[in-house]
């Protein structure tokens, strides 16, 4: 596995906070790094596999990574991120002191994934723009002006969590909204057009605002997000593959196959054998 060292990415050891804009973000082979990582997406999507488990990242959604973390970026379609990395110390940047506002309380996947609306990312571009800038700098107050800068960057992610509903937002924290939604709700049957009317939009201006963030379609997304969902249960399960693809949320199991195959490159079957070989052959290199 690939390992990413801090003294490829900062100036000396002294430097504690750097900016690594990704436009775009390629597929990056399985990795981990001896620093911590922010990273912010500003559009597109790709799958993000985090310590073994995909997760389908769009536009607006923000993640931390610990130094143990392993992860890789797979099958990226105009995913466009900023990576603030950064090495904690005992000062402003001391774990403790962060660690309430980079994994706030919830389940284990709220507190790793979040989302922010457009208009958030928007708001924050001086402040990382500025962060940028201060950690080009060699000098030590720029040190001490970019952990400050940091610490401001974690609490607005914070604050700027999206609201929870979507009364009174606008087009873009609607958008969140419908992200959520789709993402709590992938495994029920969804009508698209009714979600678009719940949140007041129309069933084509929702398939345009939708291609313009995300670089795909709410249904194609739809798909991605339940393909999410049965790999999971696959990895997790001896449950049948067609009740996978059922509590998946696909009602044709056919389909199910089709839309995997597409997506990995193998039938559900052939995936769960290999997950399974390759789980005991790990097991078998730790006790030797």
């Amino acid at each position: 596995m690939l390992k990413l060292e801090g003294r490829e990415f900062f100036r000396s050891d002294a430097q504690c906070v750097g900016v690594e804009p990704r436009s775009p973000q390629p597929a990056f082979p399985l990795h981990d790094h001896d620093f911590c990582e922010i990273v912010i997406v500003a559009s597109g999507n790709g799958w993000h596999v985090l310590n073994g488990e995909p997760h389908l990242l769009s536009c607006g959604e923000v993640l931390y990574l610990a130094p143990s973390d392993r992860h890789a970026f797979e099958q990226v379609q105009d995913l466009y991120l900023t990576n603030v990395i950064y090495r904690p110390n005992g000062a402003l940047l001391h774990p403790e002191r962060l660690r309430p506002y980079l994994q706030p309380g919830g389940d284990a996947e709220e507190r790793r994934y979040w989302q922010v609306s457009d208009e958030a990312l928007q708001r924050l571009a001086p402040l990382l723009s500025a962060l940028a800038d201060e950690s080009r700098r060699s000098d030590s107050a720029s040190s001490v002006m970019a952990e400050s800068l940091l610490g401001q960057l974690v609490v607005t992610l914070w604050r700027e969590r999206y609201a929870s509903d979507g009364h009174g937002l606008s087009e873009s924290g609607r958008l969140a909204q419908v992200l959520k939604y789709l993402r709590q709700n992938c495994a029920q049957p969804i009508d698209l057009d009714e979600l678009a009317r719940r949140y007041g939009y129309s069933e084509r201006n929702l398939r345009r605002v939708f291609r313009e963030a995300t670089a795909t379609t709410p249904h194609d997304y739809l798909v991605k997000l339940r393909l999410c969902r049965a790999i999971h249960a696959l990895r997790a399960s001896d449950a049948s593959i067609t009740d996978v693809a059922l509590a998946s949320g696909f009602s044709d199991g056919n389909y199910f196959s089709y839309a995997f195959r597409k997506l990995t490159g193998m039938s559900p079957s052939r995936y769960r054998r290999e997950v399974r070989a390759a789980r005991t052959k790990s097991t078998r290199a730790a006790l030797d």
